[in-house]
């Protein structure tokens, strides 16, 4: 369920903040996001950092060049965002 892109429109942002918040606990690299939101890398390699710079997500290093990302459950939008996702499921 695309719950945020279906509710403010299309956008790249949203659908990668839909596919974490659908699996918080999951780390995903560019290749694995691209796959799940049906976009190309490219498109979606510009969202990431955007994400990691507002805290939304967490980036870890995993060799020279792949990284890989994961919901940052500390940050407190991502809690409210969490917690609307829950009631909006219910």
């Amino acid at each position: 369920m695309k719950t945020f892109n279906t509710m403010f429109g299309p956008s790249i942002f949203l659908l990668v903040l839909d596919l974490f918040l659908q699996n918080p606990e999951e780390y995903m690299n560019l290749r694995e996001i691209s796959r799940r939101v049906n976009k190309k890398p490219g498109s979606v390699s510009r969202a990431l950092p955007r994400m990691v710079n507002r805290n939304y997500l967490t980036a870890t290093r995993i060799g020279a060049k792949i990284v890989a990302y994961k919901l940052n459950k500390d940050e407190k939008i991502i809690q409210h965002l969490l917690e609307f996702k829950e009631k909006l499921s219910s």
